[in-house]
């Protein structure tokens, strides 16, 4: 059965797909949502970080205020070292004059990916279709014809524009033949959650704090579930014994053990671990962010480091440049729109995204105590000039435009 439809699809009913289909939903615009996993949220703590520019976008859908009202708010952006005694703090109000949100705010991508579900689920113009797998595209200069299969039916779907956020392995993507290429990083991240009280022992502990040390990265971040801490590791591959939470693996055990020395009387079963996770980092580009009326966005587009938390944020930043976009395609039948925000998000990933998660990368994983050192000397002094501080901050915040002039 073939099925046309005047206005848009959108594969992906993660928070990239969603605000996509909320922001052109609220805009009058009818939209089908294909998700191939059911309408289930399962609790993981990943992907928590709301830097200022996303948080906008949440207000613009109407969602700002419960986010902000159950999140963990950021005022600092702290520094610090395993060995080394030296703190580092820039403040968020160095952009207050800048950004409605002058704050960092730490919110369990599950928490948003809930809000969102349920927020176009009671929108009259969003069609949710869950455990709705594509098996196919085809894009012609009049539409684009996709097969479905839903609970082991298949049917066609016609739709005048479509939107790939179906994530990394994206099947759009894949099915008009566009290639994601990169790198991925040889030494992998390995995350835990504790709700241990590190806030007592460390009393001038901000919400963020970036750590280096002798085995490179670790990082604490302060979600209001838990805190999740996530450090570089040795390198693994599948014949490497990856470690369970109940027993982690030895290089994790060494990477976490220097951060409970300075806990004097502490071990790693105090933990208590909630979570154990092993991962690699990548840094991919897809080759064009479109194809005549197929529009890539978020994880389908690129990849980049977890460092800094710009992943999530990177992809409802394209979210909400698409809906504008796709508004624009609709009202002149022309896919110059789709082709000119492919072109800008391309070009935000070159230039900003890409440089930026790498450099955190490399400098954070330098184990070499000099260099360390040498860093937190100039975060130091960057934190005390109020130009520079606001130009890190910004960059930290992906406040882009301001960053690049920098």
């Amino acid at each position: 059965m073939t099925k046309s439809i005047n206005d848009v699809v959108v594969v992906g009913a993660g928070p990239v797909g969603l605000v996509t289909a909320i922001g052109l939903a609220q805009r009058g615009v009818k939209v089908i949502v294909l998700e191939q996993n059911s309408a289930e949220v399962a609790p993981q703590w990943r992907g928590s970080t709301i830097h200022p520019p996303t948080l906008e976008i949440f207000d613009q859908l109407g969602l700002a205020e419960t986010i902000i009202n159950g999140a963990v708010k950021v005022e600092l952006l702290q520094y610090r070292d395993l060995e080394l005694p030296d703190v580092v703090n820039f403040k968020y109000s160095s952009i207050s004059g800048l950004v409605k949100f002058p704050y960092r705010l730490q919110y369990e991508q599950y928490k948003v990916l809930k809000l969102l579900r349920d927020t176009a689920a009671e929108h009259e113009n969003i069609e949710l279709r869950y455990q709705a797998e594509v098996k196919s595209v085809t894009v012609s200069p009049a539409s684009v014809l996709l097969e479905i299969e839903t609970l082991g039916v298949t049917e066609q779907l016609e739709t005048n524009w479509l939107v790939a956020a179906d994530g990394s392995h994206s099947k759009v993507r894949k099915s008009i033949g566009i290639e994601l290429s990169g790198f991925t990083y040889p030494l992998p991240t390995t995350v835990v959650a504790t709700a241990f009280p590190f806030e007592n022992y460390f009393s001038d502990l901000a919400p963020v704090s970036y750590w280096s040390g002798p085995l490179g990265r670790l990082s604490m971040i302060r979600t209001p579930d838990i805190w999740r801490i996530a450090m570089t590791t040795q390198a693994v591959d599948d014949s490497t014994e990856r470690g369970t939470i109940e027993k982690p693996a030895a290089d994790f055990v060494a990477a976490i053990n220097l951060l409970l020395k300075l806990i004097p009387g502490t071990t790693l079963s105090d933990l208590d671990l909630k979570q154990y996770e092993v991962y690699r980092s990548h840094q991919r580009v897809a080759a064009e962010f479109s194809f005549g009326r197929v529009a890539l966005a978020g994880d389908a587009a690129h990849l980049t480091s977890t460092n800094g938390g710009m992943g999530l944020n990177s992809g409802v930043q394209d979210a909400s440049a698409l809906v504008t976009a796709l508004l624009a395609a609709i009202a002149e039948n022309s896919t110059e729109p789709i082709t000119s925000y492919a072109s800008a998000r391309k070009q935000f990933c070159e230039r900003f995204l890409q440089p930026t998660t790498t450099a955190n990368h490399e400098t954070v994983d330098n184990p070499d105590q000099a260099t360390r050192a040498a860093r937190l000397a100039k975060l130091a002094a960057q934190a005390a000039d109020p130009a520079q501080e606001l130009a890190a901050v910004a960059k930290a915040s992906m406040l882009t435009d301001l960053a690049l002039q920098n």
